[in-house]
Order: structure tokens, then sequence, then C-alpha cells
């Protein structure tokens, strides 16, 4: 057994010496407080459920106007591009909270793994959103030209079925983490509930009984879908930033963008767990379980992720600065002073100066609320930097897609969001929250199973002169 340190916690006292807020329960105690929570505030769950669902539609709308009224011009779906890429970075990124802390054995994350799962399934919206996008991508082959991309000597339909090939296996791996984590709760509810969900959970249980071979087998399929899911989401964004973006500007090199892209994944990822877990702790009335403990420890890892934005930016932008060739000037020109500067520069404050500059502090770090506000600064810079990259790459017109670089002369105007492009925007980002609040009225937000193994493993004790928590390191 050992000491963490980490695991320092007082919601009453300033230098947080003490452990209030750490409250011992029964492993029944346990069930039956998670399987309640999810009939906790239906009526304002319906409310907000109706009101997400009308947002839904009209981004709906939005999409089969859009189709109607441009389906070949490119330049009128930059803003969905933008969204569908903030999407894919958001919901792709928030499961690697669930899968790089629990490998590294942190008891910290044990409330986080369901909370941080559920967001895989937010993958299938990210799907249906590159559909029309695959659709208006210029083609590969035009008049015998092959324009430039990483499809050299390949099919001309290479980037569709590849595309959805890895959308598809990030969304079944992420399904898979999800199950796979889910699937004692689901005894659970099996064995602590009636009528309905007492059937869905017997169904979705599968016999599951909690014997040492299940458990066993439990672990190494949530090690092997971490893993697989960490890879093909990697492999994504790869692709999806050289379809989407580099591929449709004429002389756009860049081989740090796409983990530039993948890392910018990551802290939107956090930030989101950390906005999801505080509405789980004041809405479903979770605070036993979403204490400091995870709101600091995500609020470090929010923090750093934050340094590690500016050191990726800074790695890709360095070498145009200093390169100075045509390309390297019409990139600046185009992604940095040109036409979406309005969206450059805050989106730069806000995913690296702003959140630096108010997660640097203890007291804020050390809260409930300083790394939610954090959270909802860096996820609107987010947004902001998907809006530059890609309203900017579609807007480029395809007549000059097989240039050697982008001239000054062919830098586009500025494009701002027509109707369609708000209705699009608003009904993804309804559609994203509305599966996140149908997952909390099927299964606890919280994972039984691993609240349960927290309360067993660890024990709050006085260390020195403050107070810790004890946790047990059973393998």
């Amino acid at each position: 057994m050992a000491i963490d340190n980490n695991k320092t916690v007082n919601k009453q006292s300033n230098n947080h010496s003490g452990n209030n807020d750490y409250i011992l329960l029964t492993p029944q105690e346990i069930r039956a407080e998670l399987l309640s929570s999810t009939s906790k505030g239906m009526g304002k769950f319906k409310i907000w459920a109706s009101v997400l669902s009308i947002l839904v539609v009209l981004g709906i709308l939005g999409i089969v106007l859009k189709a109607i009224l441009g389906p070949n011009n490119q330049k009128e779906w930059g803003y969905t591009a933008a969204i569908t890429a903030f999407l894919l970075t958001v919901g792709g990124g928030a499961p690697m909270v669930a899968i790089a802390p629990v490998l590294a054995k942190a008891n910290w994350v044990r409330p986080l793994t369901r909370l941080a799962s559920a967001f895989s399934l937010v993958g299938a919206i990210s799907i249906l959103l590159t559909i029309p996008l695959i659709m208006v991508l210029p083609p590969l082959v035009t008049e015998g030209a092959r324009r430039r991309s990483i499809w050299f000597e390949s099919m001309d339909f290479a980037p569709h079925v590849f595309m959805f090939f890895g959308l598809g296996t990030l969304f079944i791996a992420g399904l898979g983490l999800f199950y796979a984590l889910a699937l004692p709760d689901f005894a659970a509810m099996r064995d602590g509930s009636k009528g309905r969900r007492q059937k869905i959970g017997e169904f979705m249980a599968r016999g599951w009984v909690g014997t040492t071979v299940q458990w066993r087998t439990l672990r190494m399929r949530i090690g092997m879908f971490g893993t697989l899911y960490f890879l093909i989401l990697i492999y994504v964004h790869f692709l999806f930033t050289s379809d989407f973006a580099m591929g449709m500007v004429p002389g756009w090199r860049d081989a740090i963008f796409p983990m530039y892209h993948s890392m910018s994944s990551i802290q939107g990822g956090i930030a989101a767990v950390i906005l999801f877990a505080w509405a789980a702790r004041r809405y479903l009335k979770l605070e036993n379980y979403l204490i400091l403990d995870q709101f600091w420890s995500l609020g470090r890892l929010l923090f750093a992720s934050s340094l590690l934005w500016i050191y990726f930016f800074f790695s890709a932008f360095i070498v145009f600065w200093y390169g100075r060739n045509a390309a390297d000037q019409a990139f600046i020109d185009l992604l940095i002073r040109g036409p979406m500067i309005w969206a450059f520069i805050p989106g730069l404050l806000f995913s690296f100066l702003v959140p630096w500059w108010w997660l640097v502090w203890n007291r804020i770090r050390t809260s409930i609320n300083g790394p939610a506000i954090g959270a909802t600064i860096v996820l609107v810079g987010l947004l902001l930097d998907r809006i530059r990259i890609y309203v900017t790459a579609w807007s480029v017109s395809p007549e000059h897609i097989h240039d050697k670089f982008l001239k000054p002369e062919n830098i586009p105007d500025t494009v701002w969001p027509d109707f369609t492009d708000i209705f699009i925007i608003l009904g993804s980002l309804a559609a994203f929250a509305l599966t996140l609040m149908i997952v909390t009225r099927f299964l606890p937000v919280i994972s039984i199973w691993q609240a349960q193994e927290s309360q067993l493993l660890t024990k709050p004790v006085k260390y020195i002169r403050g107070h810790g928590i004890l946790v047990a390191k059973p393998d």
C-alpha cells in the first residue's frame, strides 16, 4: 500500500488539508444510489431534450437546404467541415481520459471512465456529417491530372473508402470500450432493478456473474479496446486533416499538422470530460463520487495539454515562418493573417494563453468550478481554431487545386456563416449533448463497479500535518 500524495481533498478548508468530502459507502449503497441517478431530474431532462431535439431538426433542415442550394459548391460546406472536425476532435479525444489514466493505474479516474467512454457514441454524428462532405470533395483526377494529396497512384474513390473505414472502425472500437466498461453495471442493473430496466440489464449482461475468469477477461478487453481506439484515433485524424484541410489547399505541406490536430483532440476531450463531470455532479447530485480529486487531476491535465497546444502549433508555424518560399508565404497569408484572422487571434488566446493563465493558479486548479471555467474557454478556442482551418481551406477555389502553391491573388475573402451554417452548427452541438443526456438515462454516469472498487481500495488517513488518502495497489 502507498500514500497517494495527489489525493489530498477538502471542500471546506482553504489549504486542502482535510478530507471532509470523502464519504465511505457500502457496495450496496453505491449500487442503489447510482442506479437511482438514472431517474433523477426527469422533468428538466424532458425540457432540455425537447429543446435539443428541435435544434437537431433545424440542423437536419440546414443540411437539406445546403444540399439543395449548393450541392457541388465546396465553399458552402466550410462551416459544416469545421463543426464536423470539432465534434471529431472533442468526441474522439474524450475517451482517452478513460484509457491513459486507467493504464497508468490512477485511482482518481475510476469514477470518470463511464463518463469519458460515453463520448465514443458521438462518433455516429461525425460519420453522418462526413457523408455530404466526402461527396463534395474535389475529384482526385481531373482531365487526366491528379491533384496533390496523400492518395498518389490510388483509386479515385480512395478518400471515400478509407475515411468511412477509419471513422467506422473508430466508432466500433469506442463502442467496444464503452460496452466492456459497462458490462458489470448491466449485471448490477439486472440484479437491482425491475421491469423493463431489469430486462435490458439481463440481455446486456450476457451471463456476467463476476467470476475470476470474467474479471480477468474484462480487464483484457478494456486494455485491448483502449489500445485499438488510440491507434485508430491517430489514423482518423491523419486522414481527416489530409483530405479535408491540406488536400484542399494547393502547396500546403505540413508533416506536423496531423499531430497538432490529434493533440488538440486530447485537449478538447479533457475539457469536454470536465464539463460533463461538472454537469453530472450538479444536476444528478453525484457529489459523493465526483469530488475535488477528479477536477483537480483533470485540471492539471488540461493545463499540460494547453502547453502542448502551443508547442505543436509553434513547431509547425516556425517552419513556414523561416522557410519563406512562395508556398510558405501563401500558407501564412491564408491561415494566419488572412481572411480568418478574426478566428485565429481569439482561437490562439482561448486555446493557450487564457487557459494557461487561468489554470496556472493553484487556487483555481484545486477547485470544482475553476477547471470547468477553463474547460469552457478551451472548447470555445478549439471551435474557433477549427473554423479558421476548415472554413479557410474549403473557401479556396477548386480551380486552383492543381497549382504548385496558392498565389496571393487567389487567397479567398472572409467567409461568414449564413443561416444554414448556423442551423448546422447548433444542430450538431445539440445532437452531441442530447446523445450524452440519453446515456445518463440508461446507465449511471458513474461506473458502479469502479466506484465500489475505489471505495474498497482507499481509506482517508492523516499524513504528517495534513490528510491524504491511502490507496491500495492490488496489482
